[in-house]
């Protein structure tokens, strides 16, 4: 616009600038916006790259946190005495060489004795005869491939040789699959090896091939389906003991079904699984086609007591049904910190949660060992008030953050969290995370990415039975083979 454009009407031409003001406001708002947008989108690549491409790892080093000044911010937590506190756990440094340990005692052991020969029983030097004085034992871990046999069942048959009337046979032996050739061993091999070991069946089929037994994928499927079912007493033994409980631990994964009536094969189905840990814990897969918050109202039927989940809002129906008492997992709120750690817009709010966390998990290490009296004691004393202490600073945090940056989604799960994060102060049998089942899930997820999905629902059903036996022999120091 040229002089000559501008308008000769002063107020005229005062319109014009403020038009023009409002218009540069205007555009750098959206430009402040779009700078925001571009931060956020940048956080999330960075985040989505550490998480597919960086160790999986809670832990934080120091170098990552630093040693800051915040002293006097934190000086009433109780169990902060000075900088050194504010250290998150050290970089692993390189482990001292071990020495190798001794081949397990249990094992039974070949002796292959190595003696000199005869004419070598003599001393060099005079000729004198040489008396033993001791052995040099080093030992070695052999094995035997998997021997397959086959077991050859001869029942014999009488009759009387005086009438045709008194003939009799030797009775069938109890068998767990009848009119098969699969014997109860040989199941349990093919059980433990896809769902303890991660072999999927068409591997399997390969393997039993190089040895000489021509087993089909199809036919290992069928047997482990109708197993599954045979065990069911069994399993429903266990659900009344896990149900009679009244602590658990719950989570659930995806598992993807193929052949499921409405959905379609690239769609998710789930693998929910309870926990109740404590003395002769119980872990519980079960398979469901649905997420909705009807899956556990079902699964928890008649259960009273503590249900320690993650955020996730489908256990709100349970928990309000059953009159619940419902505890969060302090894992998962710290991990939401450490993802704004590890990005540019939201590392400051990252490093200050995690100064928090610290704390809190110091606590736990420290009183690990003590009596439920005890443990509720100290943390009534010191975790107590660094959860209060946080709980403020994220109270002044949530406005002065974006609720979608990565900071913003840190600062309010713990908010929305904070009444079910603080249960555990009140028992001191409860856990601090829900760690505990998750880490019960996890023998499941490493299956999957071997085995990828299940055929069919009956297929899904059959590896929850297993799942649920394997992992609650595991929990209770049993061999699940035996």
């Amino acid at each position: 616009m040229s002089g000559n454009e501008l308008p000769d009407d002063i107020e005229e031409l005062k319109k014009r600038v403020i038009e023009l003001h409002y218009k540069v406001i205007d555009q750098q708002g959206q430009l402040d916006d779009k700078a925001s947008q571009i931060t956020h989108l940048q956080d999330m690549v960075n985040l989505l790259q550490r998480k597919n491409y960086a160790p999986q790892s809670e832990i934080v080093s120091s170098d990552q946190l630093g040693i800051f000044n915040e002293v006097e911010e934190i000086a009433g937590l109780p169990t902060i005495d000075n900088e050194d506190d504010l250290e998150d756990e050290k970089d692993p440094k390189k482990p001292k060489k071990k020495k190798r340990a001794r081949l397990p005692e249990h094992l039974p052991r070949k002796e292959i004795i190595i003696d000199l020969d005869e004419k070598d029983k003599v001393c060099i030097h005079d000729g004198a005869r040489l008396e033993k004085i001791g052995e040099e034992i080093s030992e070695k871990l052999e094995i035997i491939p998997a021997e397959v046999f086959v077991e050859k069942t001869i029942r014999y048959k009488y009759a009387c040789p005086c009438c045709d009337e008194g003939m009799k046979t030797a009775p069938v032996p109890v068998s767990l699959l009848p009119k098969t050739m699969a014997a109860a061993s040989l199941v349990a091999y093919i059980i433990i090896s896809k769902f303890m070991d991660g072999l999927p069946l068409y591997r399997q089929e390969t393997i039993f091939a190089r040895i000489g037994a021509i087993l089909t994928r199809q036919s290992m499927a069928r047997w482990l389906i109708e197993v599954s079912q045979k065990l069911m007493p069994l399993y429903n033994l266990l659900q009344d003991e896990l149900l009679a409980r009244d602590y658990l631990n719950m989570d659930e994964t995806t598992v993807q079904v193929l052949k499921e009536d409405g959905k379609k094969a690239t769609s998710k189905s789930y693998m929910w699984v309870r926990y109740a840990a404590g003395t002769n814990p119980i872990v519980l897969y079960d398979y469901s086609p649905s997420r909705a918050g009807l899956v556990p109202i079902e699964l928890l039927e008649g259960f009273k007591g503590y249900l320690q989940v993650d955020g996730y809002d489908g256990y709100s129906q349970v928990c309000k049904k059953n009159n619940l008492i419902r505890l969060g997992c302090m894992d998962h709120a710290r991990r939401k910190f450490k993802e704004a750690f590890s990005t540019s817009g939201g590392k400051d709010i990252g490093k200050r949660g995690l100064v928090f966390f610290k704390a809190l998990y110091k606590i736990e290490e420290k009183i690990e060992k003590m009596t439920s009296a005890e443990k509720k004691k100290v943390r009534q004393e010191q975790s107590k008030p660094i959860l209060e202490e946080m709980k403020k600073w994220v109270d002044d945090k949530r406005s002065k953050v974006t609720p979608k940056s990565v900071g913003g989604k840190a600062v309010n799960y713990f908010y929305n969290e904070y009444p079910y994060l603080i249960g555990y102060l009140e028992d001191g049998r409860l856990n601090i995370s829900n760690c505990g089942v998750e880490n019960k899930i996890r023998p499941f997820a490493i299956g999957r990415k071997n085995w990828l999905f299940s055929t069919s629902v009956e297929g899904a059903q059959a590896s929850a039975m297993f799942y649920s036996l394997i992992e609650t022999a595991k929990a209770n120091d049993l061999e699940p083979f035996d």
